[in-house]
């Protein structure tokens, strides 16, 4: 009995093989699958990510699009910020890479900035005080040159 079953499992197992590669290769044929393709998370990152979008001054535009759970205020609703933040520095392709080996550090320095902080007081405290807090807090880290400030693509609050 047991080797009846054994070979049964077998079979079953022989005949789902079968039926995975014919129709991968059916979807192959048909253009459906590409082998490869979609299997990688592409960043969007441009030609040459030191071109400015802003301004006159260089910027590093590769930190990308953040969404930062914010301290809860007195009202005990949630927010979250999302924020795209621009570096602006003077063009030196060696402090260029710089911020690029300290990108994960310098998104800390943002995310933590923020998520220490309710709406309301983001509110109060004002764009000029904002950037110029976290230019500071940025350039604290940074040894090859300093930026000269912050701007945002993108700054919305989302409430709950």
């Amino acid at each position: 009995m047991g080797s009846r079953f054994n070979r049964f499992l077998g079979f079953v197992v022989f005949l789902l093989l079968v039926a995975i590669i014919a129709l991968t290769a059916v979807a192959v044929v048909k253009n459906h699958a590409v082998p490869g393709v979609g299997l990688e998370r592409k960043l969007e990152r441009p030609v040459d990510a030191s071109k400015g979008k802003f301004g006159k001054g260089v910027q590093y535009n590769l930190i990308g699009k953040m969404w930062i759970q914010l301290k809860e205020g007195s009202d005990k609703k949630k927010s979250t910020l999302i924020v795209s933040p621009w570096l602006e520095y003077k063009e030196d392709r060696t402090f260029y890479e710089e911020m690029d080996r300290k990108h994960g550090q310098i998104k800390s320095i943002i995310s933590e900035f923020f998520s220490a902080r309710t709406m309301d007081e983001l509110q109060a405290m004002g764009d000029e005080t904002m950037k110029m807090e976290l230019t500071g807090k940025i350039n604290e880290i940074l040894v090859m040159g300093k930026i000269d400030k912050i701007l945002f693509n993108d700054f919305q609050f989302l409430v709950e």
